[in-house]
């Protein structure tokens, strides 16, 4: 649980963010109770067991005290609903060939810049995505209604039968999206290749507040959306099952992501590899085009993230560079790490250069020309290649 000095801390912070975009602070709130706050449903008085790293031991702390922690800048695991991820089942441990497909390159033709920038124009229209708000509810049923729509319009007749698409509740408002593309025949052991990126956002000195999460983590989610519209143009079959994952609750400690590992992880499910999208537009003026791709080998596999540098040095016509995070689980990646599976995680750049108008109200596509989706398109790119070379045998 956090000191009184944390806690002060925190609440200075949240109220000097808050002054300078303009916003209410979480601390100058009678936030008690979800009537406070229509359309949410937020106890702030509930109780929670939250990791602040995958080494450190859990400690129960109020949601309130999870949001300054938040608005401190420390990411963390909420664990209450999945306290024994990880500890289940033994995991495969895969090695990965050099790759090698020729077909990603005919793909690519298929992509645009103008269906994410649609597609994201509309998503940051919900005043926030919170995950256990009404428009963070309504932001994951329009998402679910997209790619449904995806699926009739461009599916081939051969691929229809072999897709389907889920809804997942949770026990907050925003659902979880799961894309399956199974080959006929698949057997249930067959290793399963994720695509993965977070539905929701926040507002890091209010939940309250706007929040339009342009970047952190709209920019994740229409680039795999992207990534599967182009698949289904291209009539691309996969030769093992082929998931994406739209997961909601990211920000209130990788909620939706470990509730769907730990599934995966209950059912004895074989995952070959699971790749984060998470912030994959902005690129700061003045820095070399590149893709970040994080090495802390507490969170990422190093077999897997080998083999998405190769993926990119074939496939893409933009360097990489490696980089660490700060200490802590800053994305979805770490909760399939914890639940025993292989994942990795490029972003948009190295970390010290990353969008810094995340979790307030300019997270937006058009708050700077540094927000591309240009640059955007390397990372769709990326995903493509990397589901073709990881399904396709």
């Amino acid at each position: 649980m956090l000191t009184c000095t944390q806690a002060l801390a925190a609440l200075a912070l949240a109220i000097v963010v808050a002054a300078q975009s303009g916003q209410t602070p979480l601390g100058t709130l009678q936030l008690e109770n979800q009537d406070d706050g229509p359309g949410f449903n937020l106890d702030f008085n509930e109780l929670r067991l939250v990791q602040f790293s995958l080494d450190a031991e859990a400690e129960w702390m109020t949601e309130r005290e999870k949001l300054q922690a938040k608005a401190m800048g420390r990411d963390y695991m909420d664990i209450t609903d999945t306290p024994f991820l990880g500890t289940v089942s033994k995991k495969l441990h895969f090695s990965y060939p050099a790759p090698n497909s020729t077909i990603v390159a005919s793909v690519f033709h298929h992509l645009s810049t103008a269906e994410p920038r649609a597609n994201l124009a509309h998503f940051t229209t919900y005043y926030t995505r919170y995950y256990n708000s009404e428009t963070g509810r309504a932001s994951s049923e329009w998402l679910y209604a997209k790619i449904l729509a995806y699926t009739a319009e461009l599916a081939s007749e051969e691929q229809k039968p072999l897709i389907s698409v889920e809804s997942i509740k949770h026990a907050w408002k925003q659902n979880s999206i799961i894309i399956r593309i199974s080959p006929l025949g698949a057997l249930e052991s067959a290793p399963i290749t994720v695509l993965g990126a977070h539905i929701d956002s926040i507002n890091r000195a209010n939940p309250f507040n706007r929040a339009p999460g342009a970047g952190d983590d709209g920019s994740g989610t229409v680039t795999i959306l992207e990534a599967y519209r182009a698949l289904l143009v291209a009539g691309y079959i996969p030769v093992s099952p082929l998931e994406f994952h739209f997961y909601a609750g990211e920000e209130g400690g990788l909620l939706g992501s470990q509730a769907i590992a730990s599934s995966y992880e209950t059912a004895g499910k074989v995952v070959r590899g699971v790749v984060q999208f998470d912030m994959t537009a902005f690129h700061k003026k003045g820095t070399r085009e590149e893709i970040a791709v994080i090495t802390n080998e507490s969170q990422v596999d190093v077999a897997l993230t080998e083999f998405t540098i190769q993926v990119i040095d074939r496939h893409l016509d933009i360097p990489w560079v490696k980089d660490v995070y700060p200490p802590g689980p800053r994305s979805d990646h770490v909760s399939w790490t914890k639940a025993g599976y292989q994942s990795c995680h490029p972003i948009e750049g190295q970390f010290k250069h990353a969008n810094p108008y995340v979790h307030t109200p300019n997270d937006r596509i058009d708050i700077s020309p540094e927000f591309s989706f240009e640059h955007m398109l390397h990372f769709t790119k990326l995903a493509v290649a990397f589901a073709i070379e990881l399904s396709n045998y």
